[in-house]
């Protein structure tokens, strides 16, 4: 490996590893809802109750590991973060698919989310300390797709597996791919090369501003990254809150069969997969994080009247639903590469335990709220109502001074 690291070629195998493993925690998450239909007959429970056990379950896990974790993850290194994160998502997986009932079900799924909790801060350190800062905008936007590539993943395979082993190998796949990643991690994660004793990224100019932040509380507390987990939380809100309900609205009001219902509410998240690396390497060549923020937010506020009296056809939702995911595709690749911009590479990590709260907090409400709005104010314009966030995202945005 060249001396000093940056420059070797294996910072595209942390990239890898990274990505592989950084899978495993969203395909935890889309595991069960392709399941739903199937399990509410087998455990004799309602779709609300298969709700609370599978999907509140995991949101309460990630909120309540957040920041608990991003503030161990300073007092261990980033390979271990890994490891202690891979191998909870995979003891939450053995749970949920060795014991199919709903007890086990909901102990499950909250020691799975507990994993996801954990999952931002090891891939932000790597990526901060391998990466130079010129590249941080390509490197989180591919790494940042492991979450909608997992989503559509889940989507294609789901069937599959279910009609050649049943409904539980959906969730032995999950589980499969969790240990797999953790044995991965574990071999190939490593640090880079030093220099004169220092980590590489010194050499990238980020010294000074590594060393204003003295312990995690500094980065954790820091007011320009709490002001950055504002418009993540919001994009964040708008996808969980649109796309969960998308598929009942689609049916049942617009009329389209179950299956076409699926795949226009994939279909932003699909958007997303090729967005966010692009965004990435603009970013990075533009040299700004701030303006793609900005822009995902207001695009994303433009286009949520158009839900309020969107009619027609498969091709009109599929062209709406494909741009409104080009928009919030624009917000991953700032986002995660913000730590390192704000608070250094050395605090980058616990520092993104905000943005794995923010996914909680999100997951948590968003479905939630929107459902309780729906016999209030009306279908279009709950899912509408997905966007009122992204009005206090658009200010925070304009309110940062660090984020260039």
């Amino acid at each position: 490996m060249e001396e000093g690291g940056l420059a070797s070629r294996y910072r595209w195998v942390i990239l890898l590893a990274a990505y592989i493993s950084g899978m495993a925690g969203p395909l935890a998450l889309f595991a069960i809802p392709p399941l739903f239909p199937i399990l509410t007959g087998s455990l004799r429970i309602s779709l609300a109750g298969i709700n609370l056990a599978a999907m509140t379950s995991f949101g309460v896990g990630i909120t309540v590991m957040a920041i608990p974790f991003a503030i161990l993850s300073a007092r261990i290194d980033w390979k271990a973060a890994g490891i202690a994160c891979l191998g909870t998502i995979t003891l939450g997986a053995v749970v949920t698919a060795g014991f199919p009932s709903l007890p086990w079900l909901a102990l499950g799924r909250f020691i799975e989310g507990m994993g996801l909790g954990m999952a931002f801060t090891w891939p932000v350190s790597a990526l901060s300390l391998w990466f130079p800062r010129g590249e941080m905008g390509r490197a989180t936007g591919i790494w940042s797709t492991t979450l909608p590539l997992s989503g559509l993943l889940i989507f294609l395979l789901a069937p599959l597996l279910i009609a050649a082993a049943g409904w539980i190998s959906v969730l032995w796949f999950s589980l499969s791919w969790a240990a797999v990643s953790l044995v991965l991690w574990a071999i190939l994660a490593k640090e880079p090369a030093t220099r004169e004793g220092h980590p590489t990224w010194h050499d990238d100019g980020d010294h000074a501003l590594c060393r204003s932040f003295t312990c995690p509380g500094d980065a954790l507390l820091n007011r320009e990254m709490w002001l950055v987990a504002v418009p993540w939380f919001s994009v964040n809100y708008y996808l969980l809150g649109l796309t969960s309900l998308a598929p009942a609205y689609l049916s049942e009001v617009q009329g389209f069969d179950p299956f076409t219902s699926s795949v226009l509410a994939i279909l932003p998240v699909s958007m997303i997969i090729w967005m966010a690396p692009v965004t990435g390497l603009l970013s990075d060549r533009l040299h700004t994080r701030k303006g793609f923020i900005l822009a995902s937010m207001a695009g994303g506020l433009l286009l949520a009247p158009v839900l309020l009296g969107l009619q027609g056809g498969i091709l009109q939702w599929a062209a709406f639903l494909s741009i409104l995911g080009i928009v919030w595709g624009m917000s991953p690749s700032p986002v995660f590469s913000s730590p390192r911009e704000i608070v250094g590479p050395a605090f980058a990590g616990p520092a993104s335990g905000i943005l794995n709260l923010m996914v909680g907090l999100a997951a948590l409400s968003a479905p939630f709220i929107t459902g309780i709005l729906v016999p209030v104010i009306g279908w279009p314009g709950a899912l509408s109502a997905t966007a009122i966030p992204s009005f206090a995202g658009l200010l925070a945005v304009v309110a940062l001074k660090k984020l260039r």
